[in-house]
């Protein structure tokens, strides 16, 4: 659900703020340092209880305040969360929540800045995230799935590890396949639908560049799970580490062939990583009844002109809540003729302006 008023107190650089946001855009000004990436951080903080700037939520805290404050008011809920150096509390409708997930699946947020692009040149681990986050919000089963996979992990690693009990290394593999391969079922499925997306987008973006998408599972193909955990059971014992399974998963993502981030230019990688991007909201807004929170920081300085006309193009295509941080004062074409809500941030103090 958009998200219609947000409260922080204590929040970063911020001064303390209710502020009532536009259902669709909101665009965000100001100078360097002002402020504008940690409003959209409060926002992601709010919805997801984890930063995209820190991992850890304490350095949130304004400097020398005890906590931070955040209240939101959604569509259909209302979400406030405090964190201190010891503890973090969470609350949907007044009640306490325990389980970070519940207000996860509440409202999917996605957020675009600079550590977005290493989605193509980055690790393979930002490419399982990729699919995950489009999973966890469509698909029902996925998050009991991952629970059960990421406990049965840490229970084998830690034997592993310890190099006790070994006897029950052949107990966790049994708890470890089944939603092993269930997620991987899911991963191959949606990586063909993200790329049936791609093709409606690419022409516009990359001219005369065919981009494929090569899900490669972390075991081999053609060989069962549980007998390749198994046979690779001395080597995971010297390492220490389960070698095989989903956490070893990747996604290639190739160019007439050859891997991408060798081959494309860094602009055609911006773009090629925003197009991937919204085939997922396109793909999470068809399937789910939840509308999506997209933050976007300072675009402007990442693609050209051209590239970013078309971005806003096919977003607007989209039922979206935009917050767009870095646009000074000028609108972007594709929003000009929309409603929408301007902020200004200004040495942490937030102010409001409602356009149109």
């Amino acid at each position: 659900m958009s998200i219609s008023q947000l409260s922080l107190t204590d929040f970063r650089n911020l001064n303390s703020a209710t502020l009532e946001f536009h259902p669709k855009i909101n665009l965000i000004t100001g100078g360097n340092a002002s402020g504008k990436t940690s409003l959209l951080e409060s926002i992601h903080v709010l919805c997801q209880a984890c930063s995209f700037r820190t991992h850890q939520l304490k350095q949130c805290i304004a400097h020398g305040k005890p906590n931070f404050l955040l209240f939101g008011r959604f569509g259909g809920y209302k979400a406030g969360l405090s964190k201190s150096d010891a503890k973090l509390e969470i609350r949907i409708n007044g009640e306490p929540i325990r389980k970070r997930s519940v207000l996860v699946s509440k409202t999917p947020v996605k957020i675009v800045n600079t550590d977005s692009f290493n989605l193509i040149s980055g690790l393979p681990q930002e490419r399982r995230k990729y699919l995950d986050w489009c999973l966890f919000h469509v698909e029902h089963q996925y998050t009991q799935h991952w629970v059960e996979f990421k406990h049965a992990l840490r229970q084998r690693n830690r034997l592993l590890r310890s190099r006790q009990d070994l006897n029950l290394l052949d107990y966790w593999n049994e708890y470890l396949v089944g939603p092993s391969l269930a997620i991987n079922n899911y991963r191959k499925r949606y990586v063909h639908l993200i790329s049936a997306q791609l093709a409606g987008q690419l022409p516009r973006l990359l001219e005369e560049v065919q981009i494929t998408l090569d899900y490669v599972q972390g075991w081999p193909e053609q060989q069962d799970l549980n007998q390749c955990l198994q046979d690779s059971r001395a080597n995971d014992i010297k390492s220490g580490f389960t070698g095989y399974g989903i956490h070893r998963d990747n996604l290639k993502i190739l160019a007439d062939g050859l891997p991408a981030a060798q081959v494309l230019s860094r602009g055609q990688l911006k773009r090629l990583c925003l197009a991937m991007i919204v085939s997922v909201l396109k793909i999470v807004r068809e399937k789910s009844s939840k509308p999506i929170i997209l933050l976007i920081d300072d675009l402007r300085s990442e693609l050209d002109e051209k590239s970013q006309q078309n971005i806003y193009r096919q977003l607007m295509d989209i039922d979206l809540q935009l917050f767009i941080s870095n646009i000074e004062d000028q609108v972007p074409a594709p929003l000009q003729e929309k409603e929408f809500k301007m902020i200004h941030v200004e040495h942490g103090i937030i102010k409001t302006r409602k356009i149109n």
